[in-house]
């Protein structure tokens, strides 16, 4: 009889187990990439207590925490105060519990002020177990190009190279490319979107785009923020418009307030004033102005006129301008 085939992955339990189940809440056990087994126990973390006793880890969870508004979580808030469908998963970490997968299920809960249902372990997990873990588990919306980019960028900084993290990830060179310059998008300027799963690959790069070009021109996106920030209010409050309009409203007016506060500014006009009336259109004596610079300019006048000239200016510059 041939061997048994040994499971590669995670594996779900169906019933608790009957050398480890005495607990009385119900028990899964997960396989690990490194083939470690971890026990992982359900809790119901009261309302009071989720925020403080839950955190999330950007680099393993995946998801950006500052994207968790109301408006992207419309479709949990309506069903996680009668019913949670999948409890998150945890790990604990001191008296508290790092989420790995259902960060979007915590925020909700928060939002709502509602009990959260958690499967957590109290196994030695790794970073990259873990980040592995909360990968292979997923079960909420799939992460935007940013929150991919983010997770990646603790790949960079930790000494791989683009063409690694895309061996690493699975991805394509292209892909990686991409997500990163969504996650160097500035946050203020993505913070200014109620839902930021409406953004897209050209929607990053026109934010990444205003935002180097402000700083080229020695602008700040907090002035931009700043310049905008009523309208912005003004569009998300509008009810008649779509999720999709209003990111292409908000857009529109980053994009119009950017080129406004990069454009370079007029140069000064030349001012240009008459000392004296002549009848000779070729006869003049002028001042010419622009900014902080002046000149005075004569045409064909007496050598006396000049010489007078030259005294009253030289005489001027020494009172005002002599020690």
């Amino acid at each position: 009889m041939s061997a048994k085939r040994i499971t590669i992955g995670r594996t779900f339990s169906q019933t608790p187990l009957e050398t480890e189940g005495k607990a009385e809440s119900p028990s899964q056990i997960f396989f690990l990439s490194t083939g470690k087994r971890a026990l992982f126990r359900a809790e119901r973390i009261p309302a009071n207590e989720v925020e403080e006793k839950t955190f999330v880890v950007m680099e393993t969870n995946g998801r950006d925490q500052a994207g968790l508004t109301p408006d992207s979580l419309r479709d949990i808030i309506r069903t996680i105060k009668l019913q949670q469908f999948f409890p998150a998963i945890g790990v604990m970490q001191g008296d508290k519990i790092e989420i790995l997968d259902g960060s979007r299920r915590r925020a909700a809960a928060i939002f709502c002020k509602t009990g959260l249902d958690v499967l957590v372990t109290d196994a030695d997990i790794t970073a990259d177990e873990a980040r592995r873990l909360a990968q292979d588990i997923q079960t909420a919306r799939e992460h935007n190009l940013r929150e991919v980019g983010i997770r990646l960028l603790a790949l960079k900084d930790g000494g791989l190279s683009q063409k690694e993290i895309a061996e690493n990830q699975g991805l394509s060179q292209a892909k990686v490319t991409r997500a990163l310059q969504a996650a160097s998008v500035p946050a203020d300027l993505i913070s200014l979107f109620p839902n930021h799963s409406e953004l897209t690959y050209p929607d990053y790069k026109a934010l990444l785009q205003a935002a180097d070009k402000l700083n080229e021109t020695g602008q700040s996106v907090k002035a931009l923020i700043d310049s905008i920030s009523v309208e912005v209010d003004i569009i998300c409050a509008r009810e008649e418009l779509a999720e999709d309009e209003v990111k292409n409203h908000i857009l529109r007016l980053i994009r119009n307030a950017s080129q406004t506060l990069i454009k370079e500014p007029e140069k000064d006009k030349t001012i240009s004033t008459s000392l004296w009336p002549f009848a000779d259109k070729d006869r003049f004596a002028r001042k010419k102005s622009r900014g902080r610079m002046f000149s005075y300019e004569f045409n064909r006048q007496s050598k006396e006129l000049q010489e007078e000239l030259d005294k009253v200016i030289a005489e001027t510059l020494s009172k005002y301008l002599g020690n």
